[in-house]
């Protein structure tokens, strides 16, 4: 699993680099982003194009490309260019806090990857094949993981209240297998 974390300006190959990760985030007000090569009288490489046309659409894309202007950190956002625009005073906390919670997940997380993967590659339809695949390799589920889901359930997890802060009971029960 791969994060970019983006402050200041991501043009070209920077920008490229950082659309190859499985995540961006950027700090609000203090990251731009640009394909300004169209200006050059070239267009992006490095994956540029590929990556985001997948992340943005055709059309948005094509502005991207084409428009060759730097994007703010919201109109990223509200275009997917990036997850999501963080205030600054907390963007390294917010980065960091989601990496720790990722690295500490079980096994899963790579078939959920795989899983994804799988959907955007083929095409208009899922890929529904690939993803009961990917869920073969977790499921049976190992004990550990359904033992867990046993102290949730005890915790009242399939109430209301539980089902409100059902992230915040789950990251409460500790991993069987992790200290």
């Amino acid at each position: 699993m791969t994060i970019a974390k983006l402050r200041g300006y991501a043009r070209a190959g920077g920008i490229e680099l950082a659309m190859a990760a499985d995540m961006r985030f950027a700090a609000s007000g203090r990251t731009w982003l640009s394909q300004p090569e169209s200006l050059m009288g070239i267009f992006p490489a490095g994956g540029g194009t590929q990556y985001l046309n997948r992340l943005v659409g055709r059309a948005r894309a094509l502005e991207i490309v084409l428009g060759a202007e730097p994007f703010g950190t919201e109109l990223a956002e509200r275009y997917g260019w990036i997850n999501r625009a963080v205030p600054d005073e907390h963007h390294d906390a917010f980065v960091d806090s989601l990496a720790r919670r990722i690295a500490g997940l079980p096994e899963g997380v790579a078939a959920a990857k795989e899983a994804l993967d799988a959907a955007e590659a083929s095409g208009p339809v899922p890929g529904l094949a690939e993803e009961a695949a990917a869920h073969a390799k977790v499921y049976p589920s190992p004990d550990d993981i359904v033992d867990r889901l046993r102290v949730v359930m005890n915790r009242g997890g399939q109430t209301r209240d539980g089902e409100l802060q059902l992230e915040r009971l789950l990251e409460s029960v500790p991993w069987a297998h992790r200290s």
